[in-house]
């Protein structure tokens, strides 16, 4: 229950209401304005008047999707968590990636390992992170 609560009022989702309040009133104005227009004669109008109802839905499938999405999923509804997987399984997976790549992949991403072991991030200056 205080999940739920959570989940709905929290200031992110708070944020997510309010554009979607914002939002889907101007798209719907919008498409009636743009009917006037088709009524009086622009021919380009008609399609916009369409148009601009399928944002107001749109906004409202990316409300839903933004509320049921939890921080940090990394876009994805619904995935596994770390403590979900089993550590086999993720470390098989991980072997069966590498055994795939090709040498130049996997001299790359071993270089990129080496840099990130180092700890210094990469900057103009230092472009290759080293101390």
């Amino acid at each position: 229950m205080v999940a739920m609560r959570r989940r709905w009022t929290s200031p992110r989702s708070l944020l997510i209401h309010l554009s979607l309040v914002v939002s889907v009133p101007l798209c719907l104005a919008a498409g009636w304005w743009q009917v006037h227009r088709a009524e009086a004669g622009n021919i380009l109008s008609y399609g916009y008047a369409v148009e601009w109802p399928l944002f107001a839905v749109a906004a409202v499938y990316l409300w839903w999707h933004l509320i049921h999405m939890e921080p940090g999923e990394g876009g994805r509804v619904g995935a596994p968590t770390d403590s979900e997987l089993d550590g086999r399984d993720a470390a098989e997976s991980w072997s069966r990636r590498r055994d795939e790549e090709s040498p130049e992949l996997r001299a790359y991403n071993d270089d990129l390992a080496s840099l990130a072991s180092v700890g210094r991030r990469k900057t103009w200056r230092n472009p290759r992170g080293l101390p």
